[in-house]
């Protein structure tokens, strides 16, 4: 039975706070691309997303929880999730977050994930400054790389 994607996705949630990889990734399919962007790389393959589960959940507290604020249930293969993190039921500051995450249509598992947690340092208005600074740079490069008429 292929359960609807946020199901899905709340059974691995729960697995990852009861620290059971083996049955979160019973949900993950073998080509998985799971993209946290606080990593420089994505991690691609049903290898490499247990690698991250299983060094995540060593390393985190043990009574540190992900907390499903809220889950879109319209589309029965992709969701959106904002979510925080607690740590003793104590909300951790800059722990809030958003995913994305998409079900695979022929093994009814997370084929694809998307990560946004919170920064810490939170630019504000100086961020359209950065834009800005950056987008000539950015024109340029386009042009260097594009293709010559």
């Amino acid at each position: 039975m292929i359960l609807s994607a946020h199901l899905l996705i709340q059974s691995i949630y729960k697995a990852i706070n009861d620290r059971n990889v083996a049955r979160a990734m019973e949900a993950i399919d073998p080509d998985c691309l799971y993209q946290d962007l606080n990593f420089a790389r994505p991690f691609q393959g049903k290898a490499e997303v247990e690698e991250l589960l299983m060094e995540s959940c060593q390393k985190m507290p043990v009574d540190l929880r992900f907390v499903i604020d809220d889950i879109t249930t319209g589309d029965s293969r992709a969701v959106g999730i904002l979510w925080h993190v607690e740590l003793g039921d104590i909300p951790l500051p800059n722990g809030r977050g958003v995913s994305f995450c998409r079900i695979s249509e022929t093994t009814g598992k997370l084929i694809f994930a998307r990560d946004l947690v919170e920064p810490t340092i939170k630019p504000g208005k100086g961020a359209f400054l950065i834009l800005r600074l950056i987008a000539p740079l950015a024109r340029f490069l386009k042009q260097k790389t594009a293709p010559a008429p």
